[in-house]
């Protein structure tokens, strides 16, 4: 009898994590952005990328300039500007489909990210 009455009680666990797990999920996925929010990410990303090429610009001779960090702009230079321009295309192609509503948070955050990680690396630089 205890068996049964363990798994009753694992099984109540079990479906309301599930519940709790649902409902998160559903919070997170459906979690939407002002259309004014996005046009500034969108215009800080815009600014960010164009440092961001200038520096990959200004490295791209060899030997590099001091204070170019290859690796830098392999691995996260580059990777955040291809993640962050697809963020920001998705974003205006909604925006333009569906003008003054709210977007995708997900998407959104996706180019927060690529912008922050933009600065991050540019304001490392250390040139002449």
């Amino acid at each position: 009898m205890r068996s049964i009455g363990f798994a009753a009680v694992a099984l109540c666990v079990a479906l309301s994590s599930c519940s709790s797990l649902t409902n998160a999920w559903s919070a997170v996925t459906e979690a939407k952005v002002p259309a004014k929010t996005i046009l500034v990410a969108e215009n800080a990303f815009n600014i960010a990328k164009s440092t961001a090429t200038n520096y990959i610009a200004y490295c791209t001779p060899n030997p590099a300039p001091a204070g170019c960090n290859d690796v830098a702009i392999k691995t996260q230079l580059i990777p955040a500007i291809k993640s962050g321009t697809t963020a920001r295309d998705q974003l205006q192609a909604f925006l333009r489909a569906h003008p003054d509503q709210v977007g995708d948070k997900g998407v959104y955050d996706a180019l927060v990210a690529a912008t922050t990680t933009i600065g991050s690396v540019t304001a490392n630089f250390k040139g002449n």
